[in-house]
């Protein structure tokens, strides 16, 4: 039942961060005008997610409540950006910035994690990481007229990370085949 779960929290998370990550690929000026909207929408879309796998896979049976914090956080900003559109828009890359660390943050949880599972390439979790905080900084630090720029960049980023989410979900499935067919 939990690998059940977690492949359909994969599966759905691969999914929104592909489609994120391309729309963030083919920003354009006249995008960036109704982007407000999109992102509202993306960001509410993770954080119910994120909050619904909470409880599916019952994380608070084991005291681990970070799929909740992340979801509550989304739907949190995707109401400010709706509410106030004119301001958010001049702190968005900061938004964004704040996105890669937390993913930074579960892609080193998720290093961590794997280490200590056996034949698991877990390097691209580390990588990811530090990929994600070296754009974020970049955000803070040079936010001006390059948010294009690092919309596509970042775009690149989230569609390797969908790319990781089907991986994974892929590898459990066929882990779940090989245990099928070894049991009977």
């Amino acid at each position: 039942m939990f690998q059940k779960n977690f492949n359909l929290s994969s599966v759905l998370m691969g999914i929104l961060y592909l489609v994120l990550g391309i729309v963030f690929i083919a920003a354009t000026e006249e995008l960036l005008k109704t982007f407000n909207y999109i992102l509202v929408c993306i960001c509410l879309i993770i954080g119910v997610v994120q909050v619904i796998s909470f409880f599916l896979e019952r994380e608070y049976l084991k005291n681990n409540y970070t799929s909740l914090l992340i979801g509550v956080v989304f739907i949190w900003v995707s109401l400010i950006l709706y509410v106030y559109y004119g301001f958010m828009i001049n702190i968005l890359p900061i938004l964004f910035s704040l996105y890669l660390f937390v993913m930074a943050i579960e892609m080193w949880v998720r290093y961590v994690h794997l280490k200590e599972v056996v034949n698991i390439r877990r390097g691209k979790y580390l990588l990811l990481g530090v990929l994600a905080i070296v754009v974020g900084l970049l955000l803070i630090f040079n936010p001006g007229s390059v948010i294009l720029t690092y919309l596509k960049v970042t775009g690149v980023y989230l569609v390797l990370v969908s790319l990781l989410y089907f991986m994974e979900c892929f590898r459990l499935i066929g882990k779940d085949k090989r245990n099928k067919n070894a049991n009977g």
